[in-house]
């Protein structure tokens, strides 16, 4: 029993050198744009990479590219105490802090950061500590796929990341085809009750709804999640109201007080997948899909 555990022990250490230099094997130079727009130059595709972002780690795990995944940041609910993530990987972050110290120990080639997610300031330390940084931030439906294509050429798995890319183009397609007729909705999106949050018009879950024929009522603006007062919502008087499926009773109890909205009246309120709505990531649009046959019915002219 001990033999074959150390023969497997073994066998799975060879597999991961295996990977890793199937990777660097014949590497050649690689220039790639981020989404900030900065050029990185790299001698071939990364061996070792930090992800410091949740929804990044899943979109360099469906390439394949666990084995060059030396660091994350943490995803449990409760972080902070944990020395691996739910996905088995080392944390070398959480959503308040950097341990620098772990970070530069693993020695990355690349750390990966969504943009929206940290402060220039904390991502300028990075790049004063000697590291490279790529920001990944879609700014639109499309942009997410770009960006699958982006980590398989960082991450040494292009053929992967091409064809995820291609299929997440097509899906959106096929939703801009099956759902550009019919009457189009005034939404609101509901990030959070109270105080009462939303998207600005020009975020990708703006850029969902109305894919799926509803227009945000809130226009867009450099606050990705602004705060709004419950007055602004009545004088836009929207056709709908969408909300996470945690509060959704509290929500609909809420919205309930004002008989007179047009959501309300018409019984369009509604719990959406907000958890994936939410992740720029393959999820989103997998769930855009899921919002459209949601919103289908609404739209349709009697």
């Amino acid at each position: 029993m001990v033999s074959r555990f150390r023969f497997s022990s073994v066998a799975s250490r060879v597999c991961k050198v295996v990977a890793l230099l199937l990777v660097s094997c014949c590497a050649q130079a690689l220039s790639v744009q981020d989404d900030a727009g900065q050029r990185i130059v790299l001698a071939g595709p990364a061996v070792r990479i930090v992800s410091l972002s949740p929804h990044i780690t899943d979109l360099l795990l469906a390439l394949g590219a666990r084995a060059q995944l030396v660091g994350v940041v943490d995803d449990h609910d409760h972080t902070g105490a944990y020395a691996l993530s739910l996905t088995g990987l080392p944390v070398v972050a959480d959503s308040g802090s950097i341990n620098e110290e772990r970070l530069l120990a693993l020695k990355p080639d690349l750390v990966l950061v969504w943009q929206s997610g940290m402060a220039a300031q904390r991502v300028q330390r990075l790049r004063q500590l000697g590291l490279t940084v790529v920001l990944i931030e879609p700014k639109t439906l499309d942009g997410i796929a770009d960006d699958v294509n982006l980590l398989g050429q960082l991450s040494g798995h292009a053929q992967a990341g091409a064809q995820q890319a291609a299929s997440l183009h097509a899906e959106l397609t096929g939703l801009r085809q099956r759902y550009a007729g019919g009457h189009r909705l005034r939404a609101f999106y509901e990030v959070w009750l109270q105080p009462l949050y939303t998207v600005q018009g020009g975020h990708l879950l703006s850029q969902a709804l109305a894919l799926c024929g509803a227009d945000s009522i809130v226009p867009a603006g450099p606050v990705a999640a602004p705060l709004v007062n419950v007055e602004f919502v009545l004088a836009a008087n929207p056709d709908v109201i969408a909300f996470g499926p945690g509060g959704q009773a509290e929500s609909r109890a809420f919205w309930q007080r004002f008989p007179a909205l047009g959501a309300v009246r018409a019984g369009h309120l509604l719990a959406v997948d907000s958890h994936a709505l939410e992740r720029p990531d393959a999820d989103m649009i997998h769930a855009t899909g899921r919002l459209c046959a949601q919103l289908a019915p609404w739209r349709r002219r009697d």
